[in-house]
């Protein structure tokens, strides 16, 4: 993936239509920012009789100056119902081969060929589900692409609302392609609300690893999700007439930060960002997305940088209305550093990590439910087995001397450098060459009050309280929820989280400060909008 971002007006269309004209020979497939989503039919009842020569003079079109701002009235729908066509003919042919196989006798290699293959509709609908779309569409026994919400009644596809539609055509779009085929979209995020337009996006590229894309956004959350590719900051470019002569740009290489004046450049709606600890690949990203889709979810790496991050964009809010807030971990801070914190935008978790919010009873509760739905297994049974396990494991003397001595470790770091207050002041008038600061150690305490935990099974109040992660005590509980692996257990969570509105509204209430502050700037926002 290659994104090309900048404001308004910098030439990225241009340059869109520069690639095209001069790779005209190539695999190339352009998906055009004015784009056409609306069609009369369900069914690709093709004007032109030949696939292949309709193509051909849909490159031609493509290759025409003016393609770059406006749809040939001749080609616009049909070039929709062109992509329906596609997908159905790759849905049927791939069950023909199977047909074949049933029918030469081949059932071993056709019960591979069924198992291994991603139907085309199946591909669509599991891309719908991770960009938070509740639409489905299924393939009728007459030839017409239906649509429907869950358990709601069936309609056609040309009856979706403009987003789905959009999202439908985009997806069917790549999914049909060749493979080597270069595909130039510009502006994806039209008709798509932004809580869509990166999960749905990210999963879309994933799909094509055999294809090459160029992106045209003003969406900056995508090139964040996609730390592997490369961004192209478009600052301006050069007319001579109806021509651009040529592009003042900058390519960032992968995992490059954006310059803070590209953000307040192409930033213009209002939002609201959340900045979090880590990188793309911690915990926190996957988690904090599906608990607040209407917020864009920044990794910023530790807390300084997220305080940094925060601080600039809410000094310059009158700029790009943006509104930044930040979330780091508790780290045993005090109440009064939390308040202070709070002031600034920047919010501690009301637990000690973000795997307390992972491995929390509600949590656990709700992949032993699926697990029950989807395996037969009994939720109450495998809850008990992964309590059971986990308390087990923190039984073991190495973990409560280990998690006492981390803790009481901290709370010291912060105790003395509590007492250093006024250091200078206590040098200057101290004759004395040694400087002694009188603590007590909370070691026992500590020790003990782990232990207790353990004794009365609060499982909940450990993972709050201790840095667990350093055990092993969450394998434990992935394997006793029989999710295979620890991975394939954090990666249900967030999925249980998006589905389940009672556990997301439980672990909202786990970090209640800052659920709601952004609460609140949504009533805001609603306010302030006409």
């Amino acid at each position: 993936c290659l994104f090309m971002v900048g404001p308004n007006g910098s030439g990225k269309s241009a340059l869109i239509q520069h690639f095209v004209e001069s790779h005209g020979n190539d695999k190339i497939r352009r998906i055009t920012a004015h784009r056409q989503t609306a069609f009369d039919s369900d069914r690709p009842n093709f004007i032109y009789p030949d696939r292949g020569l309709f193509e051909q003079q849909i490159r031609q079109w493509d290759l025409q100056p003016d393609a770059r701002w406006k749809e040939d009235h001749q080609f616009g729908q049909q070039k929709q119902l062109a992509v329906l066509f596609d997908l159905i003919d790759k849905e049927n042919s791939q069950a023909r081969s199977v047909r074949d196989l049933v029918r030469d006798d081949n059932i071993c290699e056709a019960k591979k060929a069924s198992s291994g293959l991603a139907s085309p509709f199946g591909q669509i609908n599991e891309l719908f589900r991770i960009g938070n779309l509740t639409v489905l569409l299924e393939l009728s026994k007459a030839g017409d692409i239906l649509a429907h919400h869950r358990s709601e009644d069936k309609f056609r596809i040309a009856q979706m609302s403009d987003g789905e539609r959009s999202a439908a055509i985009m997806a069917a779009t790549v999914l049909t392609v060749e493979q080597g085929t270069v595909l130039l979209i510009d502006e994806p995020e039209r008709h798509l609300h932004r809580s869509i337009v990166e999960p749905f996006l990210s999963a879309l590229f994933e799909q094509r690893k055999d294809c090459a894309f160029v992106i045209s956004t003003h969406e900056t959350a995508l090139p964040a999700a996609n730390p592997d590719a490369r961004v192209l900051l478009i600052r301006s470019c050069r007319w001579e007439g109806e021509t651009v002569k040529s592009w003042d740009v900058d390519l960032l290489e992968a995992e490059a930060d954006l310059p803070e004046e590209l953000k307040l450049a192409i930033l213009g709606a209002r939002r609201k960002i959340l900045f979090v600890e880590g990188t793309s690949s911690s915990l926190d990203l996957p988690l904090y997305s599906a608990l607040f889709p209407d917020v864009s979810v920044v990794p910023r790496g530790n807390c300084g940088d997220i305080q940094k991050a925060v601080k600039g964009l809410r000094e310059s809010e009158a700029f790009h209305h943006v509104k930044a807030f930040g979330l780091i971990d508790k780290d045993n801070r005090s109440e009064e550093k939390i308040h202070k914190l709070e002031k600034e935008g920047v919010f501690a978790l009301e637990v000690c990590s973000v795997e307390s919010l992972y491995y929390c009873s509600d949590a656990i509760a709700a992949v032993a439910c699926w697990q029950e739905k989807s395996h037969g297994s009994k939720a109450d049974e495998l809850i008990e087995l992964a309590k059971t396990g986990a308390l087990e494991v923190l039984k073991q003397n190495d973990i409560a001397e280990r998690m006492a001595l981390r803790r009481c470790e901290r709370q010291l770091h912060d105790l003395i450098i509590s007492k250093l207050t006024g250091l200078k002041e206590q040098i200057r008038k101290d004759k004395d060459s040694r400087l002694s600061v009188c603590v007590n150690l909370p070691y026992p305490e500590e020790l003990e009050f782990f232990r207790k935990l353990v004794a009365d099974g609060k499982l909940d109040d450990l993972f709050a309280r201790y840095p667990l992660r350093e055990s092993d005590v969450f394998d434990k509980i992935a394997k006793a929820l029989e999710c295979g692996s620890l991975r394939n257990y954090q990666k249900m969570v967030p999925i249980r989280v998006q589905n389940d509105e009672n556990l997301a509204h439980k672990l909202k209430g786990r970090i209640n400060r800052l659920s709601c502050a952004l609460d609140a700037e949504v009533l805001v926002s609603k306010q302030d909008e006409p």
